[in-house]
């Protein structure tokens, strides 16, 4: 199963962090069909058929980890691009 796995590094405190992550998920949702859930003040879970994964807030970095299935492996590369571009414009010094 094709995985992305993206750190981006943060200097703004957790509750900042939500809440810059809270306008991504629509993002998420509209280009991927990955549906956010916070499961914790500090965890997003993100689903949709097939996929599933974790956007984290630790203290000095945003994790995230998705499990693609097999029928996405083409379009992993975009898809693990735009996340990553949109993460350095959020959180961007």
């Amino acid at each position: 199963m094709p995985r992305i796995d993206i750190t981006q590094s943060h200097t703004v405190t957790q509750a900042e962090a939500r809440r810059r992550l809270e306008g991504f998920h629509q993002q998420l949702e509209d280009r991927f069909g990955l549906v956010p859930t916070w499961t914790s003040p500090t965890q997003v879970d993100v689903r949709r058929s097939g996929a599933s994964g974790t956007l984290r807030i630790e203290p000095r970095q945003i994790s995230v980890r998705i499990d693609l299935p097999f029928t996405l492996s083409p379009l992993k590369g975009r898809i693990e691009g735009e996340i990553r571009r949109e993460l350095a414009r959020l959180f961007a010094d």
